[in-house]
């Protein structure tokens, strides 16, 4: 009985320790995605070959900031990384969230979202006007 008992607490432990390194891995994976999204909205004007992807990225990224308030994939990496340490302080920024952890430095998420929203609408509306009007 004692051997069940051993067997059983052995594999729930192991269990655990594996929906938790899933849990990461798969938030570590959204974490990349949401990092080349970001360097795609930054920079993907340059590459004109890319412009239909990148306008759509643009539009996505700004939809869900107005509909969502957030980023949803900020949102689905943080709820992840809760589940393995619900102490995690979040706040829905992306930005907010690794300026500090790398910098010890904090920026307002109300500044980042405003500063997202005018950067991502200029985005728009510059690319649609010199692509259809200009």
């Amino acid at each position: 009985m004692l051997d069940q008992n051993l067997h059983n607490c052995f594999t729930i432990d192991l269990r655990g320790q594996i929906m938790k390194f899933l849990q990461r891995t798969l938030a570590d994976v959204v974490w990349i995605v949401h990092f080349l999204v970001i360097v795609l909205v930054l920079f993907g004007w340059l590459i004109p070959s890319m412009w239909y992807y990148y306008m759509s990225v643009v539009a996505g990224a700004l939809l869900s900031e107005l509909f969502l308030g957030h980023c949803f994939l900020s949102k689905w990496e943080f709820d992840m990384r809760k589940k393995i340490n619900p102490q995690l302080d979040y706040d829905y920024s992306y930005a907010s969230y690794y300026t500090y952890k790398f910098t010890h430095q904090h920026l307002s998420p109300r500044f980042l979202g405003g500063t997202g929203m005018v950067f991502t609408t200029l985005s728009l509306v510059i690319n649609v006007y010199f692509k259809f009007i200009f």
